[in-house]
């Protein structure tokens, strides 16, 4: 008996020991930090320099650059905000990965990093915007913006349902994140912290205290502003993100009624290159203050981990989803593979181990980052995943083997801004890009740009002759790098006509009619393609007193919805963040109805029962873009277009006939 005690008391000593021992351990392990924005381009970042470096925007994400490292060459494999959400997370490229675009879903049932983190220790938080519809996994806490999320007072989703705090998006993720330190964290584990922040995506819309200081302020403007595209194809020449003719008055340049930028206008009559350039001056200001503000919050996540004595065993990082364009070749937004898009912010600090003031010209890409938390956190990296740790590179150390050129794939076409799909290489200096499909002459067209003499990218140099042996080694690599990250034909995705296919009628016609059934849940790209154009919607239904969605296209940035509540059916469109509703006068009688939508392009609409009109209004203009968000019918399936207190209608409805007008 006693010495069954003994080995008993023994046995418990040892296993305390290994207890202790891996708390300590896991204890030992750095905390991560990744802070990520949207739409950053890395010629608003003053580390990166440019010509906007001068104007001292972002103090504190200069300042990680400056105690760790900026990488000069990071770059995205699919300049869009959802798909490389969906590769920070997996470590693999769209086509692996199943987030081609922004329509549809996202498998959250796959691999990802942050669940092996879980499985290893590291407490795990995501908070801000993800951009992938459905619950999150592998993060011990999540709280996020629906779809693209609001500005003002936004909403957030978690486990528990939905919260909307009052304030500006990028304050109150700061102050999510900060609140989740503070009460849902324990010190015997590591943790790993996602802060995702809407800004500075469009509509650009700082917070009032930083909007009052950038209104007086004038920007350089880029070299390129007036580009006319002489030396590029059909992509460059048949876009729809441009500053002359995409971006809108109201809601992308705040010109509205009783505004300062509304009296400016009239009194000037600007028009031509005056009216662009004062275009410019008005998006750099707002999205100039976005970025100002995204620097303010990461200065209040820096002081928290200095205040909490947790700086110095914290990795800090923080990137993009993708770079911007800011007046460069006239645009904004990304999604092609020229620098300003293709290329991201990315900086680090890690005490003790990044020495400070590094400077990386190494190719890194947006698949690097899953595998990097991995190695940092100790934790193994699965064979599948298709990038490689940067921790090597953190430590000033490139592997003699590091990779020296980089796969892009671009597939959101036809969509919001007409950029043609593409795939293409780069080997740092030079950049082939193979545009592809439908609205392509011959449905391939090729450009080549030599990065060195030709930083802008004016002039594609594929037709020289003197190019050819280059063109063959470059196309010869890019069917390598098919082959090494195993893509299908043309990037597995098949291809969606202009809409001539059978599944989407002719969208250049002057008149679209569609029918949907009761169920119906459509994909964004074969929804009905909306800017631009009038609606009508036809909308037989059985009423008995049930509140619900009818209809529903888009979601809270933008879209429409057609509900009942109380009795009254609404018509609600959102544009940029802002909601705008016109509601019937009178109950809804009980049985079977009709109701029926018009809206034209200027925004004004009306609602009729059984032909007899009961509302009209104006919902302050029309469709700016197509939304992100499918169609659904006797729902709102996707990311919500507005709050329901009911979103199932249970009477029938249908089938619900919806016609576009030019």
């Amino acid at each position: 008996m006693i010495r069954s005690t003994a080995r008993l008391v023994c046995t418990v000593f040892v296993v305390l020991i290994l207890v202790a021992s891996s708390v300590a351990e896991a204890a030992q392990r750095p905390n991560i930090v990744w802070i990520f924005s949207d739409d950053h381009a890395c010629n608003a970042i003053g580390a990166y320099g440019g010509r906007l470096q001068s104007e001292n925007l972002t103090p504190n994400i200069d300042s990680i650059a400056r105690d760790g490292i900026i990488f000069d060459r990071a770059y995205v494999g699919n300049s869009i905000c959802a798909p490389s959400r969906a590769t920070l997370l997996t470590g693999k490229h769209s086509h692996l990965n199943g987030k081609f675009d922004n329509r549809g879903g996202f498998n959250h049932d796959q691999q990802q990093f942050q669940k092996i983190l879980q499985q290893h220790g590291y407490q795990t938080a995501m908070i801000g915007k993800i951009h992938l519809n459905g619950a999150m996994q592998g993060f011990d806490y999540w709280e996020v913006l629906p779809g693209q999320g609001r500005y003002t007072n936004p909403q957030f989703i978690t486990t528990e349902g939905k919260t909307q705090y009052e304030g500006h998006s990028t304050d109150i993720v700061t102050d999510r994140a900060l609140n989740w330190l503070d009460n849902g964290t324990d010190d015997a584990r590591p943790f790993m912290m996602m802060v995702h922040y809407k800004a500075p995506h469009r509509n650009w819309l700082p917070a009032p205290r930083i909007m009052e200081k950038f209104r007086t302020r004038t920007f350089p403007e880029p070299d390129s502003l007036f580009d006319d595209y002489a030396g590029r194809g059909i992509a460059a020449h048949k876009q729809d993100m441009s500053i002359s003719r995409t971006m809108t008055m109201a809601s992308d340049l705040k010109v509205t009624p009783g505004s300062d930028r509304a009296a400016y206008l009239a009194e000037h009559k600007l028009e031509g290159d005056g009216l662009i350039r004062w275009k410019y001056q008005a998006y750099m200001q707002d999205y100039l203050g976005c970025v100002a503000g995204v620097d303010e919050n990461i200065g209040r996540i820096l002081a928290y981990l200095k205040e909490h004595n947790l700086d110095r065993n914290t990795v800090v990082m923080y990137s993009s989803d993708q770079g911007f364009y800011l007046g460069e070749h006239g645009w904004f937004d990304k999604r092609f593979m020229y620098e300003e898009s293709f290329r991201t912010p990315l900086v680090a600090r890690w005490p003790g181990v990044i020495k400070p003031g590094q400077r990386n010209h190494d190719l890194v890409q947006n698949i690097d980052f899953a595998e990097t938390f991995l190695d940092i956190a100790g934790a193994p990296i699965p064979e599948d995943m298709q990038g490689e740790s940067l921790v090597p590179l953190l430590k000033g150390e490139t592997p003699d083997d590091w990779r020296r050129s980089l796969y892009y794939h671009y597939y959101e076409y036809p969509a919001v801004h007409s950029v043609r799909r593409h795939e293409g290489v780069s080997d740092g200096r030079y950049k082939l890009i193979r545009f592809y499909g439908v609205d392509v002459p011959d449905g391939e067209e090729w450009e080549l740009f030599d990065l060195k003499n030709d930083p802008n990218e004016m002039n594609s140099i594929y037709n020289d002759s003197q190019q050819s042996a280059r063109i063959k080694e470059l196309e010869a690599e890019l069917d390598r790098l098919k082959e090494y990250y195993q893509v299908p034909e043309d990037g597995g995705l098949p291809l969606r006509g202009t809409s001539s296919d059978e599944k989407k009628p002719n969208a250049n016609a002057k008149t679209l009619k569609f029918e949907f059934q009761q169920g119906a849940n459509v994909t964004t790209g074969m929804a009905p393609f909306l800017p631009g154009r009038g609606i009508r919607l036809t909308v037989p239904l059985s009423y008995s007193g049930n509140d619900g969605v009818l209809i529903a296209q888009g979601g809270a940035s933008n879209g429409y919805v057609l509900w009942i509540k109380g009795g009254l059916l609404h018509w609600t469109v959102t544009r940029n963040d802002v909601a705008a509703t016109i509601s019937s006068e009178g109950k809804l009688p009980l049985g079977r109805i009709t109701a029926t939508v018009r809206q034209d392009k200027s925004g004004e609409a009306t609602i009729a029962l059984d032909d007899q009109q009961v509302a009209k209004g104006s919902v302050n203009g029309s469709f700016l873009a197509q939304p992100f968000d499918g169609l659904s019918v006797g729902e709102d399936s996707g990311s919500l277009v507005r709050e329901f207190s009911t979103n199932r209608y249970s009477d029938k409805v249908g089938p619900v006939k919806v016609q576009l007008v030019e």
